[in-house]
């Protein structure tokens, strides 16, 4: 077995084609709810559009807090994949893919072909 302290490998990233074929890539995504956390592992979101409040699953949640309006999805895909430690699921660009488009569908984000952070409200949970 080999060693190298010098140059660890690092996980290889998959080629990503539905994120390269999305016409979403390239725009910004960012909150239009209010949230706040229940506990250190979970966030409810009041929902604007109707009375109700909406409790994510771990990964619409994590989309949803990355929704900061200040990276593409392009960008925030491949700044998930620098989370990973060992192998890339090959499929993660399809994953925040839908995961998006579940968020858009719940009116909770929007999208904007510029950087744009969310109202101030949305920016920060409330208390």
């Amino acid at each position: 077995m080999k060693f190298n302290f010098f140059n660890p490998s690092k996980p290889v990233v998959p080629d990503f084609e539905a994120l390269k074929k999305s016409p979403l890539k390239d725009l910004y995504f960012y909150r239009t709810a209010k949230w706040h956390w229940i506990n250190n592992d979970i966030i409810t979101i009041i929902d604007s559009h109707a009375p109700r409040m909406i409790t994510l699953d771990p990964w619409p949640q994590m989309v949803f807090l990355g929704a900061s309006g200040k990276l593409t999805i392009g960008e925030y895909a491949y700044y998930v994949v620098s989370k990973y430690k060992k192998e890339i699921p090959a499929d993660l660009d399809i994953t925040i893919l839908s995961m998006i488009d579940l968020l858009l569908k719940d009116k909770v984000i929007c999208l904007s072909e510029v950087i744009r952070e969310p109202d101030p409200e949305n920016n920060r949970p409330f208390k």
